[in-house]
Parts: C-alpha cells; structure tokens; sequence
C-alpha cells in the first residue's frame, strides 16, 4: 500500500511560492508575515546541522525555539516548516519510523531538513548581519606582522632550494594577515565618517570617546608611516630579480597536488594566477607606482584628514550646548518673523533691517516714464550703447 498522492508531495501552503519559479525564493521568508519565526526556525535546522542532526521533526523544533519566539502550540511551528518548505528552503520526507498501524500511515508525518538553497542564503544572511555589526578597526599589529612575514619571505627566497611546504605556508599566513588589515581598515573609516557625520551616534557618547579616537588614529598613522615604508622596501627586495615569483610557483604547485583529476591540467597555472593576483594586491596597497597612489597613503591621507573633521564636529557641539546660534538657527528665527509679520510693509522693513538691500536711487519708473515709453518705443535689441539719451527713463527722485 502506497500513501495517498495529496500527502506524499506535499507543496506547501498556497501563499509559499515553489522554489523552482526563481532562484531566489529562498528569500522570500524574509518579506513574509512572521518572519522572525521563520528565521528563528532556519536557524534551528543550522545548529542541529552543526551537531550533525540531519532530519528534524516538528516537535523537535518546537522545543529548540527560545522561549521569546516560541509560539502557543506546535501547529504553527508546523505551518511555518510548510511555508520554508514551498519557498525551497527546507525539504519534507515522510516520517515512516514511527508508523506502527496503517493509520500512522496516511497520517501526516514528516521529517525536515535543510535544502542546498536553503543553507546558501543561511551563509548569506550571517555574512550581512556580520558586515552591518562590523566596526572594523585600524590594526598597527598587523603591520608589525606583516614585516616579520616579509623578512621570513626574503630568508626563504635567498635558500637554493626553497621548501615549498614553507614558502606555502609564509605565504598563506602573509595573505591573510593583509586581507583582515584591509578588510578592518575599510570598515573603521566607513564607521568613522558615520561618526564624523553623527548617524546613529548618540552627543554624549561621541563626546566622552572623542579624544581616545584622535590618539588612537595618531598612534596608527605614526605606525603606518614608519611600517609602511618598511614594507615598501621589503616588497621591492623579493620583487628584484623576481624572488617573490619563485616562491609564488612553489606554493602553486603544492596547491594544486590536491586538485581532482579533471582539473589537474589547469589547475596549477589557475593556482599560480590566483597566488600572483595576491602579492599584486599586497604590492599595491603599500608600493605607488604609474601616477597611483598606494592605499597606505590614501588611508593615511584620509585618517589625517579625520582629526581636524572630528575637532571641527566637537567644535560645533560645544557651541550648541553653550547656546550660541548658528547660521541656520538664524535663518530659521528670520522665517518665523517674516510669517508672524502683520502685513507687506512691515516684511520689507524686516527685509531691509536683515539685508541692507534697497532698491535703486538713481531713478525711478513712474507713471510719466511709462507715457514716454510708449509714445516712442524703443526696441528690445536695441544696446544700451546705441540708445540716446531721450530713450532713457525718465529720473525721478527716490521714494
């Protein structure tokens, strides 16, 4: 005996749309209503996949749920694994392990657990929470750290036979140390302008820290500026005579003795490129070279220019809370006047008072100047040069 079509495949409810219309209905759990349920639920299923949990049942992520996001009963945890289900991020089997009558079997019973889709935009949104959480931070350590690499390099490049587990090894490390640098320095000076700039940065705080923050970018740019030379100095050592192309190919080689059969053609100048496109990344944020500036110097550039913004941003914030007004408050006080003003003329006089602009005192159109006009025409073309003195308007005295 067979189950019953309608419950062996399962769809989902009719508001989930089936994962095979767009690669990106994975996502959809993020627009629909209840999703703090349905991410809570998604991150269930990664913890049990971490603890090599591959099936789920209903009532087993019922009792993970924390208790804030844990809903009444296991119904709507059960509604909520259909809704992942038809957006493909999860996958429903029947649960047959129980079945111990021919009732339990065309009940509904099923098993969940994670689709490929599914756990792909999993990674996804770690990744972004991670990179909206991330202040970053401007690591002079890592310069250190990256010179001892560099000397280690030179050792290894000056040996006849350099070792290429070692020189993988030197490399891999070097890498990695310059990538969490730049990574770190581009996410500090993006939280740094936002603080430059008070988004979601409370006066009071931003005040308290504010002098801890000028040392701290002083103390790297005094690092930066002697490290980084350093470092420029040591790239150019193992780039003479291409040393560092040797010990490049070296580890190449050894990353590619792990490549699959069908890649073993290919895989070893793939590995080279990929290893060559690392150091010319490295080169380039230290060394400037063809009119470019180097990213050290712009970083160090843009860390300098950050003092005097911060001070300035200061600067303004104790004039504020000493109560001195500024342009704009200002110009605001003014519209209030001119819109509480009574009439026409006591707008002018406001005018006036706050401008210093009159109108012209060297003649005035009256209704005689008008007259005059169109008794004798004067053409629009005509330049100021060529009229006489009679196709003038006529002076009056100011009034």
């Amino acid at each position: 005996m067979t189950p019953r079509p309608a419950e062996q495949n399962r769809s989902g409810p009719a508001d989930a749309a089936p994962s095979t219309e767009t690669p990106y209905a994975p996502f959809a759990h993020l627009t629909a209503p209840n999703t703090v349920l349905y991410r809570q639920v998604m991150r269930v299923f990664l913890t049990a996949k971490e603890r090599f949990a591959v099936h789920l049942r209903p009532e087993d992520v019922h009792a993970a749920l924390s208790p804030q996001h844990c809903p009444a009963g296991p119904d709507a945890v059960v509604k909520a694994l259909d809704s992942l289900v038809g957006w493909g991020n999860l996958r429903a089997d029947p649960d047959t392990s129980r079945v111990t009558a021919v009732e339990d079997f065309y009940r509904r019973r099923f098993i969940y657990q994670l689709t490929q889709a599914g756990e792909a935009v999993e990674q996804a949104l770690s990744v972004y929470d991670e990179a909206l959480g991330r202040r970053g931070a401007l690591q002079a350590v890592a310069l250190h750290d990256i010179v001892t690499h560099l000397r280690a390099l030179l050792v290894l490049a000056a040996e006849e036979e350099p070792d290429a587990a070692k020189a993988h090894l030197a490399l891999s490390v070097l890498t990695g140390r310059f990538e969490a640098l730049a990574e770190n320095a581009r996410a500090f000076m993006g939280s740094l302008q936002r603080t430059i700039d008070l988004h979601g940065v409370e006066v009071e705080v931003f005040l308290a820290y504010k002098d801890r923050l000028i040392q701290y970018l002083e103390r790297f740019i005094q690092d930066l500026i002697t490290l980084g030379g350093r470092i420029a100095l040591l790239i150019a050592e193992l780039e003479d005579r291409d040393r560092v192309g040797l010990l490049l190919r070296l580890a190449a080689a050894r990353e590619a003795a792990d490549a699959a059969p069908d890649e073993a053609d290919t895989a070893e100048a793939q590995a080279y490129e990929r290893w060559a496109g690392r150091w010319a990344g490295l080169a380039a944020w230290f060394v400037s070279a063809d009119g470019r500036e180097s990213q050290a110097r712009l970083l160090r550039g843009r860390a300098l220019g950050a003092i005097p913004q911060l001070l300035a941003v200061v600067r303004q914030l104790n004039e504020r809370r000493a109560g001195r007004s500024d342009r704009s408050a200002d110009f605001r006080t003014l519209a209030r006047w001119f819109a509480e003003a009574p009439d026409d003329d006591a707008r002018h006089r406001l005018w006036r008072a706050a401008f210093g602009l009159y109108s012209a005192r060297h003649f005035t159109v009256d209704a005689d100047t008008l007259a005059d006009r169109a008794a004798r025409p004067v053409p629009p073309a005509t330049p100021c040069r060529g009229r006489t003195a009679a196709d003038q308007p006529t002076a009056a005295p100011y009034r």
